[in-house]
Parts: structure tokens; C-alpha cells; sequence
């Protein structure tokens, strides 16, 4: 049975890891983890994809350290604490101006689209939100 986070986002989907599955790791997210989710999940993301209209594929979401290591995170992701995601649609330019759009509060928004990869990582981290808007390398402004 699925745990909703919001109408269109659960926990399942936001703590599912290919990477753990495949390497038969655990990626369970505690209590403060899961707080932060639900916070990421209903002032950030659905209120997003309400205003987009489109439906969103998170590729990753909550990464227990080993995952994030794994993955090739970075030491201090905001996704080992809950707070961040990547999703993909097709054209995640268009969900940056999307977001930037809704005046929605956010802590950073991060663009790839390097020609590997095609998303947009969001977090939001309650009450220090930064509104930062970076692209990856390779990625144009």
C-alpha cells in the first residue's frame, strides 16, 4: 500500500532508488526525512505540477548516504536529508520557467540538459529558501 505524500506524489516514489535495488542497498528514510518529503512533496512539488499541468517522473529523490555515494552524489546533498528531487519531463527548461513563473518558494533549481542528461533538480528546505537558480556543466544558461 502506497504512502501518499500529496495527491500525485507518494513515498514509495520518492525514496525509490534503481542504484539500491540493483546493489541490494536500503534507501528508508527516516522520520525527519520523511517530514522533509512531505514538505518538498506539498510546497514545492505539487503545487508545481498543478501549475504545469503535466505529470512529473522523479528520478531521484531521497538517497540514504551510501546510495548518494553510489550515485556519484555530491558529500552535501540536499537529497540525503529528504529535501530535494530530479524530475524529468521533456522539456525541463520549460519547467524552469514554469517554476520561476509561480512565484512558488524554492531553495535551488538546477538544470541538465547537457546532452547525458535532461532534468531539473528542486529542493526546498523550510525557511532558508535561497530561490537559486544554476545550470550544470555543460548546460546553457
Amino acid at each position: 500500500m502506497a504512502t501518499q505524500l500529496t495527491k500525485n506524489f507518494t513515498l514509495e516514489e520518492m525514496s525509490h532508488s534503481n542504484t539500491a535495488k540493483a546493489r541490494n542497498m536500503k534507501n528508508e528514510p527516516n522520520i525527519e526525512q520523511t517530514d522533509n518529503l512531505f514538505r518538498l512533496c506539498n510546497r514545492l512539488l505539487q503545487p508545481l505540477r498543478e501549475a504545469y499541468g503535466e505529470a512529473f517522473i522523479i528520478s531521484s529523490g531521497y538517497r540514504s548516504p551510501e546510495v548518494n555515494k553510489a550515485v556519484g552524489g555530491v558529500p552535501t546533498s540536499q537529497h540525503m536529508k529528504g529535501q530535494a528531487a530530479d524530475v524529468s519531463v521533456k522539456d525541463p527548461r520549460k519547467l524552469l520557467a514554469a517554476l520561476l513563473r509561480s512565484g512558488l518558494d524554492f531553495d535551488q533549481a538546477i538544470l541538465y540538459q547537457d546532452g547525458r542528461n535532461n532534468f531539473l533538480h528542486m529542493s526546498y528546505n523550510s525557511g532558508h529558501n535561497r530561490k537559486q537558480v544554476l545550470y550544470s556543466k555543460g548546460t546553457k544558461p
